[in-house]
């Protein structure tokens, strides 16, 4: 039986200098026993269908962007009608979610990631304008989604949650 007393239990940035070894091999150890949540090309393209749906019904036009865990393009859209200049806002308000781990309509200039340390962000593909939502499974965030192109930014979020409603 393992215990983790409650004691031992800090941020990563409180840690100790005496528990400091332990976080390399407590990763390691994550790394190698815990399974790997993907969002996949197939639920990226039943999101971006989501998005394409939701958007035809509100008579919106919009691009849509669905990254995997490291960033990566799995889906793209862009509905007939939307400047294809979305397209990149899409993809930067995704990755924004997705290195900050919270949705974009949530983020302010002196937001501090959750998870990654802010010189591992690409800061040119950072947009924190709302319409960028993380994927979560369990603990992960395994992908993000955004959506750009709509008259308003709450209309850029309605498509993003309609997204997320399809996974």
């Amino acid at each position: 039986m393992l215990v983790c007393p409650v004691h031992a239990v800090f941020l990563d940035v409180e840690v100790p200098a005496e528990w400091q070894s332990y976080i390399g091999i407590n990763a390691d150890f994550f790394r190698q026993n815990k399974p790997r949540q993907e969002i996949g090309g197939e639920r990226a393209t039943r999101m971006a269908d989501a998005i394409r749906g939701f958007a035809s019904r509100s008579g919106l036009a919009v691009c849509a962007v669905v990254l995997d865990g490291r960033g990566e393009r799995l889906a793209t859209l862009c509905l007939d009608g939307t400047d294809s200049a979305f397209l990149d806002q899409a993809d930067h308000k995704a990755y924004a979610a997705l290195s900050y781990g919270v949705a974009t309509h949530e983020l302010r200039p002196s937001s501090k990631p959750l998870w990654l340390s802010p010189e591992s962000i690409d800061a040119q593909r950072v947009l924190m304008l709302g319409g960028g939502y993380p994927i979560v499974s369990g603990a992960d965030t395994i992908g993000a989604v955004g959506v750009a192109g709509a008259p308003t930014a709450a209309e850029d979020i309605r498509c993003c949650q309609a997204a997320l409603g399809a996974v």
